[in-house]
């Protein structure tokens, strides 16, 4: 199913809202983001560069229960890697620069 282009933007500025208030209750909490949840906002800021709009609102809902990561990548020490807060939100800041 293809969407128009209003649709498309409202969707793409849903999750993009989305990953920016998860970060911010991060912020506020003043604390990282766990292993899982780490796992699914990548996956989520991934999606959100492809227009996979609907898989990364689902991959914000893994990230906001800390949902269990799969297990081949739980077995990837890549997946280990931490990043901060600042760090995500430039990278979301880049993604939905026009």
């Amino acid at each position: 199913m293809t969407l128009n282009p209003t649709a498309r933007a409202t969707a793409r500025r849903d999750v993009a809202d989305r990953i920016d208030r998860f970060l911010t209750g991060l912020e506020r909490a003043r604390r990282l983001p766990n292993r899982r949840e780490l796992f699914w906002l990548r996956d989520a800021l991934a999606r959100l560069q492809e227009g996979q709009y609907p898989e990364g609102e689902e991959a914000m809902h893994k990230a906001e229960r800390a949902m269990t990561i799969p297990e081949h990548a739980a077995r990837d020490l890549a997946t280990n890697a931490g990043m901060t807060v600042v760090e995500l939100r430039g990278l979301l800041d880049v993604i939905t620069k026009p």
